[in-house]
């Protein structure tokens, strides 16, 4: 299994010490984190897509990528997610092979859709039409990357004649994952493409989200694919600490600090915020044996290929985040890099 480190750039006080790191500073730790985990030896580096909130930073992960790729060497630079169902995908296409040039083949990118209702009333699109704009926007960039010339007319935007999009993409294959939630809309869509996929798992219990994965597979079976080319991914609010009373203690505070500065879609009213029940489901805290036990776990239920660690959520200092990831990096990555490779093996034999 691949660890990666996943942020969303949260720029919030820490509730601790009431300090609070300007928006340039902010940026430069996200920059910072994406060097260390490499150091570290974490397999990839995302950056979420977030607009026009107050709490998350970073609404251009491709600017802040490019940065990133001049500082490292092998890491995996990728999106968690692109919300190509909300962006033009001409733009999308041309940006993301940039970063492709500039990391020398290093991007992966994780296509989505908005959560939130404020990029659909902003970019002036129905919120209804989601799940139609993220396919026909993927189809449209796939094409693009692995067309020389493409001409094409859709829905959503004005049609294409004979364009030749550059720079071109450096990998030969599209480094390409679907964005997947609680609905089986994205399932199919990355089945018919052909396209690994990350579940949206940080929202439910692991339990919950299990038949997804099920059902991805079922669908990849059926379309005749190859069992072991069937990759997943997941996510999770993750924190850790030498001992599971200090990740607790340390983490309460910050993960409802993250929580009560949440927003909600749809106008809904705001769960009360349960810090043991977090733990005991999706989020992940405590000691390294602990959160490889519970990796472990949600390994056993989904069997899938890489899981994403969001760590610095709700105003955690650097240096905190810093030595969380640290203890990932010396304690965790070892103990759960043989999980999701023993079922492709065996498949293939």
């Amino acid at each position: 299994m691949d660890i990666g480190a996943l942020t969303f750039g949260t720029l919030l006080t820490d509730p601790y010490t009431g300090e609070r790191v300007t928006q340039r500073e902010r940026l430069s730790e996200v920059i910072e984190g994406a060097v260390l985990a490499e150091q570290l030896g974490f397999a990839w580096y995302a950056l979420g897509e977030h607009h026009f909130g107050e709490r998350d930073l970073i609404p251009s992960p491709q600017v802040v990528l490019g940065a990133i790729a001049e500082r490292t060497t092998s890491i995996k630079v990728a999106t968690g997610t692109t919300l190509v169902a909300n962006r033009d995908p001409v733009l999308v296409a041309e940006d993301y092979a940039t970063v492709d040039l500039i990391s020398n083949g290093r991007l992966q990118l994780i296509a989505g859709a908005s959560f939130y209702e404020a990029p659909y009333e902003v970019f002036g699109q129905d919120p209804a039409s989601k799940p139609d704009r993220k396919r026909e926007n993927l189809e449209l960039i796939l094409r693009l990357w692995a067309e020389d010339r493409v001409s094409w007319e859709g829905r959503f935007r004005p049609p294409l004649r004979d364009v030749h999009l550059q720079p071109r993409l450096l990998q030969t294959e599209p480094p390409v994952w679907v964005s997947g939630s609680a609905k089986p809309d994205s399932v199919h869509l990355a089945v018919d493409l052909g396209l690994p996929m990350v579940m949206g798992t940080v929202a439910r219990s692991p339990e919950v989200n299990a038949p997804m994965f099920t059902l991805y597979r079922e669908l990849w079976a059926e379309h005749g694919r190859p069992p072991q080319a069937a990759r997943t991914g997941a996510a999770s609010h993750v924190f850790v600490a030498e001992t599971s009373q200090q990740a607790r203690t340390q983490w309460r505070e910050y993960l409802a600090n993250y929580f009560r500065d949440a927003t909600v879609p749809g106008g809904a009213s705001r769960p009360e915020f349960d810090f043991d029940a977090l733990i005991a489901g999706q989020a992940i805290c405590g000691s390294p044996a602990e959160v490889v036990d519970k990796i472990g776990r949600m390994h056993e239920l989904w069997n899938h290929d890489l899981h994403l660690l969001s760590i610095d959520l709700g105003g955690i200092p650097a240096r905190t985040v810093a030595r969380a990831m640290e203890l990932v990096g010396s304690e965790v990555i070892p103990q759960v890099a043989g999980l999701g490779r023993h079922a492709a093996v065996a498949a293939d034999a």
